[in-house]
């Protein structure tokens, strides 16, 4: 039922944001499409981990629930009022200090680590889980929102990531449910139907930490967490220094991956 309200929701959306030409951004083609979609999906997760929520009456589930809601919800805004006059943690806060102006990149990088660390310390009652799932979790946001730079990347950025972790991951159906309820949106991302927007992309980067750390319960002894800790942080490190799109390029197998499925 959720996939079908999905498919729903998106129909709706896509064809009220063209008709009435709000939230329409050129994408890498500079064709106008409508941008932050995934806040449906946002919407579709949040309700789908509530129901679950009410049915097995598991903490975690709500507070993964209001999660997917704050973040999505938070990148949402961005994708509305978001500008490029200010990039990156150090370009915001200049422009706060001497501008005086809150900027919604700001704004997402100071939410969404305090969603994580409420979670996490709600949940786990432990200030060094609490600490280490923020870091994780906020790293694994950002990773991904800057993944999303072509039509499809993003999502198959994390069935790759998932691939490779796969064989250490105990794949419950919650996950793979959250996995099924990506392929609507998938479709039409990689269509260039829509964008998913920060709305979308934080959602998959929030998505891939739930997965790695077991809805926050694994132990931080686990050296999987440890590892994928890791690779997040060098990829956010090396995106500092290097265009991900270059290296996708100039690689055959990324750039066969990277195509699959997407419009010449």
């Amino acid at each position: 039922m959720s996939i079908l309200t999905e498919i729903l929701f998106l129909y709706v959306s896509v064809v009220y944001f063209k008709k009435k030409e709000r939230l329409l951004k050129q994408n890498y083609k500079g064709k106008k499409i409508p941008c932050g979609i995934g806040i449906v999906l946002g919407f579709v997760l949040t309700f789908y981990t509530f129901f679950i929520y009410c049915y097995v009456s598991k903490i975690n589930f709500l507070v993964i629930g209001l999660s997917f809601l704050a973040i999505s919800a938070v990148g949402f805004i961005d994708d509305i009022f978001g500008d490029n006059k200010s990039k990156g943690f150090k370009g915001h806060i200049k422009r706060l200090l001497k501008e005086h102006e809150l900027s919604t990149g700001l704004l997402k990088m100071i939410v969404i680590p305090f969603v994580l660390f409420a979670g996490s310390l709600y949940l786990t009652e432990d200030i060094l889980k609490t600490v280490l799932y923020t870091v994780f979790g906020s790293l694994s946001v950002n990773l991904f929102n800057l993944f999303d730079l072509r039509p499809g990347r993003c999502i198959k950025a994390l069935f790759v990531f998932l691939v490779l972790f796969g064989f250490f991951i105990n794949w419950s159906p919650f996950y793979i449910s959250l996995l099924i309820l990506l392929v609507p949106i998938f479709i039409g991302d990689i269509k260039e139907v829509y964008m998913l927007g920060d709305a979308g992309s934080n959602l998959i980067g929030y998505i891939f930490f739930v997965i790695i750390s077991k809805l926050y319960n694994i132990s931080v002894n686990n050296v999987v967490i440890w590892i994928a800790l890791f690779v997040v942080a060098a990829l956010n490190l090396a995106s500092e220094y290097i265009s991900f799109s270059e290296v996708i390029e100039k690689n055959k197998i990324l750039k066969y991956i990277d195509g699959l499925g997407r419009k010449n």
